[in-house]
């Protein structure tokens, strides 16, 4: 009986058995859920094995340690949340209609109660310089970036607007439509836009860009 623990600890651990991924699945839901409800310090390997229904060991034999842990959490959250992709831009798209589209994907992504929460948590990590920010920022914000660069690329090639650095006007189309008014949302200090404002937040951003990068015009 003695031993019991270290048998348990080599079972567990033994590289030929082959890996339980329905288990590898509830841990990672469990991560999910108290990393986005606690916050990263909020929550142990304790907690995480406990809500999943297994042993610490499991845990471990899965993933390496909490911060290994946190990052596959949060890429496969991040994953969830950026799976719909806009309408790709052809010589015959109406640019103004997809520009729409895109625009309104992106208000609704960064609305998501589970984005405003993965925001939060970023915030959390970069007030205590944690290391962890840089993969965070990566599975996240700069994934939806690269969607918006690629879409101003496209649609300099096909001349729907004028030519300019995408990473320069992903700036500004996501200043106007964000701005201020979401960092209020991440305070709590106002609500998340409802459909019928956020439609106007996209129509003023779309008019105001417009009137920088529409062809012909003087910048």
């Amino acid at each position: 009986m003695t031993f019991s623990p270290f048998l348990e600890f080599f079972q567990q651990m033994n590289v030929g058995r082959p890996k339980d991924l329905e288990k590898r699945q509830r841990i990672l839901e469990s991560a999910k859920q108290l990393f986005l409800e606690m916050g990263y310090h909020g929550s142990s390997m304790n907690q995480i094995a406990q809500n999943a229904g297994v042993t610490k060991l499991t845990v471990y034999n899965h993933f390496q340690d909490k911060a290994t842990l946190f990052t596959c959490a949060i890429e496969d959250t991040c994953e969830h949340i950026l799976s719909t992709r806009p309408r790709e831009l052809t010589a015959d798209s109406n640019f103004i209609v997809v520009l729409n589209e895109v625009c309104e994907l992106a208000l609704n992504i960064v609305n998501l109660p589970e984005a405003i929460k993965l925001d939060l948590l970023l915030l959390e990590l970069a007030a205590e310089h944690s290391p962890l920010v840089e993969q965070f920022y990566r599975a996240s914000h700069l994934k939806m970036r690269q969607v918006w660069e690629n879409f101003f690329q496209d649609a300099a090639a096909l001349n729907f607007i004028q030519q300019d650095h995408p990473a320069r006007q992903t700036e500004l189309i996501v200043s106007l439509l964000m701005g201020l008014r979401h960092q209020e949302v991440l305070l709590g200090m106002r609500p998340v836009p409802e459909a019928a404002e956020r439609q106007a937040i996209i129509h003023s951003a779309i008019d105001i860009f417009m009137l920088k990068y529409q062809l012909g015009t003087q910048n």
